[in-house]
């Protein structure tokens, strides 16, 4: 009975822990400006080495996330889920003639490092255009291609309902399933890692350049191209006092939390528009998730 107490409160901390939901499409941010907070860190370098702000290219606004080729090695920070089943998805640009890398750890922050499933390359030693390459996953090396000059959605999903042991995982890169859903969350050794730490965007070379925007991450399956298509709208952002809600299907239902992954408002709307009283909620950054005829995503939004 105790163990089982501890193991469901363990469950309950880590769905409503900080990092349980955000999304972050970087217009909080000045261009040029190091990202250093909230999820973001870095590789122990106490922000000496963190990502920048960037208006070179931005798939949504103006902002995005970038990697340059200086070394820079940032990491987005997930929490260290050890249970649920978790949705990243984001979209990445990478120029002609440019490389760019990632992997995903097992812990964060890191000390050692713990490569899940090794190295993740994008044109490596820009050898490979449009060709990418994780090189160590439960499938061994997988390859698989992306378009250069344009942006494309990369995500990640890990299933953990059934602890680290038995979790499993799903890699689509642009539209195409690469590592396909179900597959060990372990490299080709079999080794399971701590848990589902955080993604480290290293500068892997001078020949380094790429960029990140719309961020998602959650225990809902966001996939922002189906959302997309619901042509959901939450404004003004910046809000003052009154939030629209606004799709081009009916809105089943809202819910909203602050940067602690605390649930602020829920209600029940069954209606195209609507509209939140966020008039008594402190400033700061809120995260508004949606469904919308079945689909779900999350948006954030600033008072």
């Amino acid at each position: 009975m105790k163990k089982n107490y501890f193991l469901a409160a363990l469950f309950a901390f880590a769905m409503t822990s900080v990092y349980a939901q955000f999304s972050d499409d970087m217009e909080s941010y000045t261009p040029g400006q190091t990202v250093y907070e909230n999820w973001w860190t870095d590789w122990g370098c106490g922000g000496s080495c963190a990502g920048l702000a960037s208006d070179a290219h931005a798939q949504s606004g103006s902002v995005s996330f970038f990697v340059d080729g200086s070394g820079m090695d940032p990491v987005l920070d997930m929490g260290n889920k050890i249970f649920g089943t978790w949705y990243y998805t984001s979209y990445m640009y990478i120029p002609s003639g440019k490389e760019g890398y990632m992997n995903v750890q097992g812990t964060v922050p890191i000390g050692g490092g713990e490569w899940v499933i090794g190295n993740i390359f994008f044109n490596q030693d820009t050898t490979a255009p449009g060709e990418g390459l994780i090189d160590n996953s439960a499938l061994g090396a997988v390859s698989f291609t992306f378009p250069h000059d344009q942006w494309f959605e990369w995500t990640l999903n890990v299933d953990i309902s059934a602890g680290m042991s038995l979790a499993t995982m799903q890699i689509i890169v642009d539209g195409v399933e690469v590592i396909p859903a179900g597959t060990a969350f372990t490299d080709s050794a079999g080794t399971v890692p701590t848990s589902l730490g955080g993604l480290n965007y290293y500068s892997i070379s001078g020949n380094n350049e790429y960029y990140i925007d719309d961020i998602v991450f959650s225990d809902t399956n966001v996939g922002t191209q189906d959302f997309a298509t619901k042509g959901f709208q939450a404004y003004p952002n910046p809000v003052n006092n009154v939030l629209n809600l606004q799709a081009n299907e009916a809105i089943s239902n809202v819910a909203i939390f602050n940067v602690l992954g605390q649930e602020v408002y829920r209600a029940n709307i069954n209606a195209m528009t609507s509209q939140v009283d966020m008039s008594q909620m402190a400033s700061g950054a809120y995260f508004v998730k949606v469904n919308i005829g079945g689909t779900e995503g999350t948006v954030k939004v600033i008072k």
